[in-house]
């Protein structure tokens, strides 16, 4: 399966070869907008000040060069295919030191995903964005899943007078964290604190539900989100969503948000706060809080990411004990030149003494988990990167005397483009004009 895809990809790549037209090997906005990848992003897919205020401004921000079609008297399309491909694969290797592991140590060269990506105006007040990731693949097993569902699919509408602006969405979405959990992150290795919740640290599934039905930061939601800029600096974002991540059956309740951020200069300070009234359902209710502090300090050679949030449930074994839990991130990106960055990030997550059992239960735990991420990312092109990284991360869980131990590493290729235009095509026909 992972074969054909690629072969698939490939095809598209020759075909586009054969019939591209003479424009930038950049994807979606970048191809509408004339503008290089370097004009929204620091090295893609993480979006620069710049990238974010055209993501503010409900993508109206920069005038098209490729003037929108129209198709009624309040209604545009874009004035080209709006579409781009986004590629990732490469080896993956894991190694495992936890007692009683088997295998230790696997490796797998991976698609690790293709998604379509699509977006533009849709008139002066409306645009739409898709991140449909058809395939994705598990790094440490191979298994790969084609998703029914998009990643990020939703409809916005946009106003703004001088002093501020105001958008309204809805659809797939990720939630407006200053730090993007997935879509815009940089590293392969994901953040531990946005896919941690009680279930994870304490190893027990809810009661009559999985893990997996559970919400998470990391995953975007399916709901409504009304965000509003002011000139002083000072945005806000709030919305309720389903309650399940990306999926459209319900288990628990829906759950609500408010996210604030102040501009300051090159820094960037916000506060979330997550609420939602029962994570569990099937007669369980399990009361959730999310909330802390997140940073974000930007200049063209150095940016430093920061989260850190408190968690807490109310019952979520089921037997009527609480569980408070921390969690949280440093990353730092620094560019050596302009197609050469480092990252270095620390990410740790941790519980006090849970105990149920006194309760009726048998769960005890207190886990401490924290990962040391270090990599290079080198920009072949402007959207064609080799990516080289590795973590290192231990798992101590205080009540059984346990520490696992993980080692793992990457070693990725990325490009995204336009699917008639594929990656190097404009760079090559630079370099024999100019012979």
């Amino acid at each position: 399966m992972r074969q054909y895809l690629l072969l698939s990809a490939l095809g598209w790549a020759v075909i586009g070869a054969l019939h591209a037209a003479p424009v930038a090997a950049i994807p979606v906005f970048a191809r509408i907008y004339n503008k290089p990848c370097g004009a929204c992003h620091t090295v893609f897919p993480q979006l620069n000040p710049a990238g974010e205020a055209f993501r503010a401004h409900g993508f109206h921000s920069i005038p098209a060069e490729i003037k929108p079609l129209a198709v009624g008297p309040f209604l545009e399309v874009p004035g080209t295919l709006p579409l781009a491909f986004y590629l990732t694969g490469g080896e993956d290797i894991t190694h495992e030191d936890v007692p009683g592991q088997p295998d230790p140590t696997s490796t797998h060269f991976n698609l690790d995903y293709f998604t379509v990506l699509a977006g533009g105006e849709l008139g002066q007040h409306l645009a739409f964005l898709l991140d449909w990731r058809v395939v994705d693949t598990e790094a440490d097993s191979g298994e790969v899943t084609i998703n029914s569902l998009p990643y990020q699919a939703y409809l916005t509408a946009h106003a703004e007078s001088p002093g501020w602006l105001v958008n309204l969405k809805g659809g797939w979405y990720e939630l407006p964290l200053t730090v993007s959990p997935d879509i815009h992150r940089l590293s392969v290795q994901p953040y531990l604190v946005y896919s941690a919740n009680a279930c994870t640290l304490l190893g027990v599934s809810p009661p009559h539900g999985s893990c997996d039905d559970q919400p998470v930061l990391g995953e975007p939601q399916i709901g409504g989100d009304l965000s509003a800029w002011y000139e002083s600096g000072l945005a806000l974002s709030g919305g309720i969503t389903n309650g399940s991540n990306t999926s459209l059956d319900t288990v628990g309740s829906p759950n609500g948000y408010l996210h604030a951020t102040q501009s300051l200069g090159p820094y960037r300070v916000g506060f979330l706060f997550f609420y939602s009234p029962d994570l569990v359902g099937n007669n369980v209710q399990d009361r959730a809080l999310r909330l802390g502090p997140d940073l974000d300090f930007y200049t063209r050679q150095l940016r430093l990411l920061g989260q850190l949030l408190a968690g807490y449930e109310s019952n979520p074994t089921g037997h009527l004990r609480s569980l408070w839990y921390y969690g949280g991130f440093l990353e730092a990106n620094y560019r050596f030149t302009t197609t050469l960055l480092a990252l270095f990030r620390v990410d740790a997550a941790w519980t006090p003494r849970f105990n149920d059992v006194p309760n009726g239960g048998d769960t005890q735990v207190r886990r401490r988990i924290w990962e040391l991420t270090g990599g290079w990312q080198w920009a072949i092109f402007q959207n064609l990167k080799l990516v080289a990284e590795v973590t290192y991360g231990e798992n101590h869980e205080s009540v059984s005397d346990t520490v696992g131990k993980t080692w793992i590493g990457a070693l990725h290729l990325v490009t995204a483009f336009w699917p008639f235009t594929p990656p190097g095509l404009n760079e090559m026909r630079g370099t024999e004009a100019t012979r």
